[in-house]
């Protein structure tokens, strides 16, 4: 499976992209974010949550989505 992962806010600026396709075969939402802690490690840092197909998720769920957000830390006022 294909997955499009979109990058935002402070992760596009730590990985330097926008948007890419992955072929990797991820079980878990949890396994998506090791791989990509390991692949940009300043990630580590970051707070972050991964929506599939534009729904926020928890790191234990099923990965099924094939568009993938990782979305920077919120804060609000």
């Amino acid at each position: 499976m294909k997955i499009k992962v979109r990058y935002f806010g402070q992760i596009k600026e730590i990985t330097g992209k926008s948007d890419e396709y992955l072929v990797e075969q991820f079980e878990t939402v949890q396994s998506l974010k090791s791989f990509l802690k390991k692949r940009y490690p300043e990630l580590n840092a970051l707070n972050f949550k991964i929506a599939q197909d534009n729904k926020i998720d928890e790191d234990s769920s099923h990965l099924h989505g094939t568009l993938i957000d990782l979305l920077p830390p919120f804060s609000g006022g």
